[in-house]
């Protein structure tokens, strides 16, 4: 079938995109695609204006470059207390280390060079940008590293979006087939990707888009739609919330590990930053706050970039379960750990913590 024919696309209503199967009044539609108000493009950051998402220059590197930890270095005046140097020590374990990074900015530069010969300026799907997104770009991934995700984005312009306005799954399958890639598989809720496989860790998540000339970005989702995306909010709002929260996201990621990887990678990003955000706690008072909200409130969490819905609707209830005795016990455990480390009994503290956390916890001393 070619590109050109219209196919019907199941309607979707779905949190992730408000308002897709039919117009609002406030809502503008381009072609088939209804653009909510709250994340249209503003005109001067349209297609060809300067876009954070991408580097000037080709040897610059992630979004985010890597930082120390937040209480800084090992003798620095915010490292207070042995208790303080374990999360320290921990954070340093999990982090990504400068030879991770080398192995991200090796996959986004491959991808780009081939992306670009493929796909140049005046073909009929010219390519933007490629960028590394997702927790690899934000500094909250944590080690190992697995699997990155690379921003692939194209321009609408030379009728490109009239080509693959009506499904999808033709961009994913043109990209696919033009640079030999493996297979198309889902990537967050509700949108694709392709996966590159490596011989050697991490793979890469490819994703598609299309610079929006009013959007912003659209991806391919599960179904021949398009779903909004804007990475460089989600970029911009975790630099803008800082290191510590950052930290506590990367910590939190490491407890999910312990207590079986039940809550996504960006969701605990959300969730996180919804309880600390402008609260000025340090990395141990950060992570009782969380847990505290967690058994209290539960996981619900928005998407901070105002594009997709509630981020915890993939729970089941048997997660839910799962996870509601690990939250109980981590926030017992960390309100006596801060309360120790306050009253000055660190060895308790580092103590009660190694229980949340595990055996990967450095151990008092």
């Amino acid at each position: 079938m070619s590109v050109e024919t219209r196919r019907e696309v199941a309607p979707v209503d779905s949190p992730d995109v408000p308002g897709l199967m039919r117009p609002r009044g406030s809502e503008v539609t381009y072609d088939h695609l209804i653009i909510p108000p709250h994340w249209r493009r503003s005109d001067e950051t349209g297609p060809g204006a300067h876009n954070p998402l991408f580097p000037d220059d080709p040897g610059v590197g992630p979004l985010n470059p890597q930082t120390g930890p937040i209480t800084g270095a090992m003798t620095g005046p915010l490292l207070v207390g042995t208790t303080a140097r374990a999360f320290a020590k921990l954070d340093d374990l999990i982090r990504l280390n400068v030879d991770d990074r080398a192995v991200i900015d090796a996959r986004r530069d491959d991808a780009e060079q081939a992306l670009r010969a493929i796909f140049p300026p005046r073909c009929a799907l010219p390519l933007v940008g490629v960028a590394t997104i997702g927790s690899a770009g934000r500094d909250t991934m944590i080690r190992p590293l697995d699997e990155v995700d690379i921003f692939v984005v194209f321009s609408a312009a030379n009728s490109a979006w009239k080509r693959f306005r009506w499904d999808s799954r033709d961009l994913l399958l043109c990209v696919r087939n033009a640079i030999g890639g493996e297979r198309i598989q889902t990537i967050g809720t509700r949108g694709q990707a392709m996966r590159i496989v490596y011989n050697s860790a991490p793979d890469v998540h490819l994703v598609p888009a299309f610079d929006h000339p009013r959007a912003g970005y659209v991806m391919p989702d599960c179904v021949g739609g398009w779903l909004p995306t804007r990475p460089e909010r989600h970029a911009s709002w975790m630099a803008d919330a800082g290191p510590r929260v950052a930290s506590a996201v990367r910590l939190l990621k490491a407890w999910n590990r312990v207590c079986g990887s039940h809550l996504r990678s960006f969701h605990l990003e959300a969730l996180a930053g919804k309880v600390l955000i402008n609260r000025g706690l340090n990395t141990r008072q950060a992570l009782a706050e969380v847990f505290r909200h967690v058994e209290n409130k539960g996981f619900t969490a928005y998407d901070p970039a105002e594009v997709g819905g509630d981020l915890s609707t993939y729970l089941q209830g048997d997660d839910c379960d799962a996870l509601a005795e690990s939250v109980r016990f981590a926030r017992v455990h960390a309100d006596d750990a801060v309360e120790a480390e306050q009253a000055g009994r660190h060895e308790d503290a580092v103590n009660l913590w190694r229980q949340v956390f595990g055996p990967e916890f450095p151990t008092f001393g």
